[in-house]
């Protein structure tokens, strides 16, 4: 018996060696595959990677969680730059920037704390600020820190509220102690890779992804184990924060145009974006009837007609737009 089971341990001992030695191999093939697009700029110690192109009114985008600014380059960044200063950030911990050990980085405030020093030491100037999903949450911890540095304010299927419920297990899983360690840096890549391709259609849903967007926005990036660590934290203690955040978000007083898809699975429309169109007087809700929680992919020629009217100084439309696929806009009642 005693034999059987040093053999039994030393099998183990070499799968999971294996394991450890494929993710080491992994990080090294990804980050060479997917290295930076733009430039770092310090702050608070912490190197942050941003891209910056154009010229024009300026347009500070921040992507949200298990990804990295490469989803705008993939998508609207390119349009936007050819009629604006564009400059779209890696948040902390995710793509190419530093996570560092700031008290408290996983939260909103902290994270656009940090966007918000970089923007000033980058000469950007009055803004209009995007927040995509869990970048939402860092749009409005922004307006309601930064209020002065803003043109315009576009929460885009943004996580705003808490929810009911918890989050996914492998989040809180990574957090524990030794065994989240172990799992990180042997089972996470392998796992990540089977699960990747219906994480990426559940969230499109009900919208079809576009072929290759995986690679396109270097989705293996969240597969190492600092960020998959760094996207959890954030993921984990999300809800916490914008309890918290969400009780003064009637203080805005910024130019606010909100688009969400109706159809979201990810982030849901009326847990978020319905009561954070009540809060903000005077602001836009574009509600985008049957699209999903990608507005940027599936319908973005209305995410730049709204960047582009707060960018012109143009007052947010009264009320709530729903916007029929294929339709022009029209104001009318979320039903």
């Amino acid at each position: 018996m005693g034999r059987i089971m040093g053999i039994t341990l030393l099998v183990l001992a070499a799968a999971f060696g294996s394991l450890y030695a494929y993710t080491l191999w992994f990080v090294n093939q990804t980050e060479e595959r997917y290295p930076p697009l733009g430039a770092f700029v310090e702050v608070e110690g912490t190197r942050l990677h941003y891209v910056d192109k154009g010229e024009g009114v300026p347009v500070v985008l921040v992507h949200g969680a298990s990804g990295n600014m490469r989803d705008y380059a993939n998508s609207i960044l390119g349009d936007l730059a050819r009629t604006h200063r564009v400059i779209a950030f890696d948040r902390p911990g995710h793509g190419w920037s530093e996570r560092s050990g700031i008290d408290d980085i996983h939260d909103p405030a902290v994270q656009a704390r940090l966007i918000n020093a970089a923007v000033r030491k980058l000469g950007v100037g009055r803004h209009v600020l995007v927040g995509h999903s869990w970048g939402g949450a860092v749009a409005m911890a922004y307006a309601l820190d930064y209020p002065d540095d803003l043109i315009g304010l576009v929460p885009m299927s943004g996580a705003t509220h808490p929810w009911p419920g918890g989050v996914a297990w492998y989040h809180d899983l990574v957090h524990t102690p030794v065994v989240g360690g172990f799992f990180l840096r042997t089972l996470m890549v392998p796992v990540g890779q089977q699960l990747k391709g219906a994480g990426v259609v559940g969230n499109f849903a009900p919208d079809e992804a576009p072929e290759g967007f995986a690679d396109a926005i270097g989705l293996d990036l969240l597969f190492r184990p600092t960020t998959f660590a760094a996207n959890s934290q954030d993921v984990r203690n999300l809800k916490a924060a914008l309890a918290r955040q969400s009780e003064r978000y009637g203080d805005v007083d910024v130019p606010t145009i909100i688009i969400h898809g109706g159809g979201d699975r990810s982030v849901s429309f009326k847990l978020h974006s319905v009561p954070l169109h009540e809060a903000i007087a005077g602001s836009e809700l574009i509600r985008l009837r049957g699209t999903g929680h990608m507005p940027h992919y599936a319908a973005p020629e209305h995410v730049l007609d709204a960047i582009g009217r707060l960018a012109r100084g143009e007052a947010p439309r009264s009320g709530i737009t729903v916007v029929e696929k294929g339709a022009l806009l029209q104001v009318a009642a979320a039903d």
